[in-house]
């Protein structure tokens, strides 16, 4: 039909059958294929570039540094770690946290819970609305971010900072049962407000005070370590508690000379029992030796050895052999009692206690509780995954083991009345002529809420340093 004009006016032509009905669906495709074309291209940006998120460039995480509507950072009974200033500044706490929350710097970027849970505190995910977020894309609106709530428990961690104090070295603490972080302390520390003018020398420091040594300090073991060897002979029906064992003046392995001299047990014949009680190296070189390096490895890469543990942030990968070492029976020999060639961090060392107290289950530790908003509990953070190491029947053995450390009188400050503790000291040779002190134990015995791992930096004997650390802290635990 042909449109005519009369008196100056054109009319237009009448719409056929279904014209407009064919108008409206010409119409419905086009906005449905705009629609789909503006989620592809967000869809583009967010899920298969996310490599310029990474960008110092980018313009969203420079907004993060400076972002006034960020969640804040809380412990786990509400008391706040960090929080944005109307200026975008984040304000932070007590400095004994800042390992655990981090750091949040336009300069230096973030660490910490400031970077493991970045996405939620800026509002991007765990629970923002779909019209903030799509305000926030393309509106460039301020998106509200959630709060955070961590697991760590201020009591605690109080008692952690205090009882370690100013020495170098780290204190961890994890409930057995579910894999929560219950306190985390690293020294020499800082302050994560201040980071914008003490970077530079924080960076250059000796000390190392921006190392998180609970999750990244590598240690040797001592005879901490030996907890995992025992184990693994156990499960291995390569020998039992009652097992006699006999040890002259030395254990001689392929010309390698290991004393029976230097522990209380001293040369005799006694239960292996007593062998861990008293820490024994000569019987443990041995034992290392009957084990055997396929089944030490298996074990100790059950407990979590050889790699990065799953965990809330980046830890160290540990070690039991150095990449390329010879599998020698000397090698395996020192290995089996703690020294080596091993390296360990606290949270590994923590997990150790926290697998023998928990019926020989591993439970992967985390430090985020969940998410809340406007103060309501809105979502859980982590999914927690476990496994078997050990058997009930050797887990069993070894809680009784570590028991008799401390009822045999190896280890200060960790008697409390009417409650047993178990425990293991260690002494390990540093390298420098001074020896790091470990500890590691859980509480009470026949209900353990609580595992620990405390290490002091050339502190000296184990039980004599790093066990009463570990005692103030079981104590907070056991009076929740």
């Amino acid at each position: 039909m042909v449109a005519s004009r009369r008196a100056g006016r054109t009319i237009e032509p009448v719409l056929g059958p279904g014209g407009f009905e064919r108008r409206l669906a010409a119409a419905g495709t086009v906005a449905l294929l705009g629609l789909f074309v503006l989620f592809g291209t967000l869809a583009y940006w967010q899920v298969f570039r996310t490599d310029l998120a990474e960008r110092d460039g980018n313009p969203r995480i420079l907004a993060d540094f400076a972002n006034p509507a960020r969640g804040r950072i809380l412990a786990r009974t509400g008391n706040v770690l960090a929080a944005s200033q109307p200026d975008g500044s984040r304000q932070y706490g007590d400095p004994s946290w800042a390992h655990l929350v981090g750091y949040l710097d336009a300069r230096f970027g973030s660490q910490g819970a400031e970077l493991a849970f970045n996405n939620e505190l800026s509002g991007r995910s765990g629970g923002a609305s779909f019209e903030a977020a799509i305000n926030a894309e393309f509106r460039r609106s301020v998106q509200r971010g959630l709060d955070v709530m961590l697991t760590i428990d201020p009591a605690i961690q109080s008692a952690a900072v205090a009882a370690l104090g100013q020495r170098p070295g780290a204190v961890v603490a994890i409930d057995p049962r579910n894999g929560e972080v219950l306190a985390m302390v690293s020294y020499p520390t800082y302050s994560p407000g201040l980071l914008a003018e003490q970077g530079d020398a924080l960076v250059a420091d000796p000390a190392s005070p921006l190392l998180n040594r609970a999750t990244q300090g590598l240690y040797p073991p001592g005879s901490t370590f030996k907890t995992v060897t025992a184990a693994s002979a156990l499960d291995n029906n390569v020998i039992r508690p009652e097992t006699i064992v006999i040890c002259g003046e030395e254990v001689v392995i392929d010309g390698f000379p290991v004393s029976c001299r230097n522990v209380p047990q001293g040369p005799g014949t006694y239960p292996f029992k007593n062998a861990y009680t008293f820490s024994v190296n000569a019987i443990f070189a041995q034992l290392g030796v009957d084990l055997g390096w396929d089944r030490l490895l298996e074990t100790a890469q059950d407990f979590g050895f050889g790699r990065s543990l799953p965990f809330t942030f980046d830890t160290s990968p540990t070690q039991v052999l150095a990449p390329g070492s010879e599998r020698s029976p000397v090698l395996l020999a020192t290995t089996a009692f703690g020294q080596g060639e091993l390296l360990a961090t606290p949270l590994q060392m923590a997990l150790v206690a926290a697998t023998i107290a928990n019926d020989g289950v591993l439970v992967d530790p985390h430090v985020g509780l969940a998410t809340a908003k406007d103060g309501k509990v809105l979502d859980r953070l982590e999914q927690v995954g476990k496994h078997r190491v050990v058997s009930s029947e050797t887990a069993a053995i070894m809680r009784d083991f570590m028991v008799s450390v401390v009822a045999n009188g190896q280890a200060n400050g960790v008697n409390f009345p009417g409650i047993q503790v178990g425990g293991k000291t260690g002494t390990a040779e540093s390298g420098t002529g001074t020896s790091h002190a470990w500890f590691i134990a859980f509480a009470p015995a026949d209900n353990p809420v609580i595992a620990v791992a405390v290490v002091v930096e050339n502190g000296g004997q184990g039980g004599v340093v790093a066990s009463p650390i570990a005692g103030e802290v079981i104590r907070a635990a056991l009076s929740r």
